[in-house]
């Protein structure tokens, strides 16, 4: 499994605290790296620098020092034109990377109202984006695994499959605990988008009651309402190499609004019945709306403290996932 970047966001200096302090020392990529080693995982998940772009030799020979390999992170798809996106794969395919994890949207909550046009719009702008650059990735060697980053349903990444010539070039980077922020059980979501995974952020949530719907909030792997057992065999009878990266969830609370009526406007005519696996997971595991539930980094607490919270949840992951590994290994 690889150790992502972006579960440590505050440690990575990604994400000041409240009252805008920086990490004083934030964790290099080779300090991720030794992370990754300390605890017995075999990869590192990063967002590609700008002088890793330029000469990736330091980071393969870092890489390659500590025998581990690499998720190269791009931004959003439409972040960039395609000549730098070229630029990023190349890079990629000089680390030793086989897929890197790209976003369809920055947009958080399954929320599209703040989109201009329409949802449709944006998948047929996004799919040129892709068969720009697909074609050279796979000349590379290299699959583009588009993440849902809690704007893209299963629908949506099935279209885009269609819509990019069901190249192989292109997968999904399956984030476990997302498909709620559209309304969609996680193990249903992946059974529908099985064939098209090639990346997984094993990432959990607890589950709140709200006056808009519910929230959704971070927590360590096994705390959560993710079945990760049924999660990992869906992926490992997938018919490809998968490498799961252990991910948290964003410091922030994820409220998904979808009590709202116009929550839905940049959504097409769903049946109702795809709503069942979320609600049912509601209904048996959503804790009260007047629970506490904030993180410390949301309390405002300072940098110590949210870096020691921030590395218990990694950790306690790590340890959920090498039981439930030897438990299904035993079995």
């Amino acid at each position: 499994m690889a150790l992502t970047a972006h579960g440590l966001p505050h440690v990575m200096g990604y994400l000041p605290t409240q009252d805008g302090k920086q990490h004083p020392s934030p964790l290099s990529n080779e300090g991720l790296m030794d992370a990754a080693c300390e605890l017995g995982l075999t990869a590192i998940e990063i967002p590609l620098s700008a002088a890793s772009i330029a000469d990736p030799q330091p980071l393969r020979e870092a890489l390659q020092a500590r025998n581990l390999t690499i998720v190269p992170d791009f931004a959003a798809i439409l972040d960039a034109d395609a000549e730098t996106f070229q630029r990023f794969l190349k890079t990629s395919a000089a680390l030793g990377a086989k897929v890197v994890r790209s976003m369809l949207s920055r947009l958080l909550c399954g929320d599209r109202r703040s989109i201009e046009g329409s949802w449709d719009d944006y998948l047929q702008t996004a799919a040129r984006r892709l068969n720009e650059v697909l074609p050279y990735a796979q000349d590379l060697g290299l699959c583009i695994a588009i993440e849902n980053h809690q704007d893209a349903t299963s629908d949506d990444l099935l279209r885009l499959a269609d819509l990019t010539g069901h190249s192989p070039a292109y997968g999904v980077t399956l984030d476990a605990g997302n498909p709620l922020a559209v309304g969609e059980g996680p193990v249903e979501f992946a059974r529908r988008i099985a064939h098209l995974i090639r990346h997984v952020h094993l990432k959990d949530y607890t589950i709140h009651f709200a006056p808009e719907g519910y929230r959704l909030v971070r927590c360590a792997a096994g705390d959560g309402v993710v079945e990760f057992p049924e999660i990992l065999r869906i992926i490992r009878n997938n018919g490809h190499d998968v490498l799961p990266g252990i991910e948290i969830a964003a410091q922030q609370t994820r409220t998904i609004p979808l009590l709202e009526l116009d929550w839905w406007s940049h959504y097409p005519p769903t049946p109702a019945t795809r709503l069942i696996p979320a609600l049912q997971i509601l209904w048996a595991k959503g804790r009260p709306a007047t629970e506490p539930y904030s993180s410390a980094w949301e309390r405002g607490e300072d940098s110590a403290t949210v870096e020691a919270e921030e590395w218990d949840i990694v950790r306690r992951s790590v340890d959920y996932f090498r039981t439930l590994t030897n438990k299904q290994v035993q079995e």
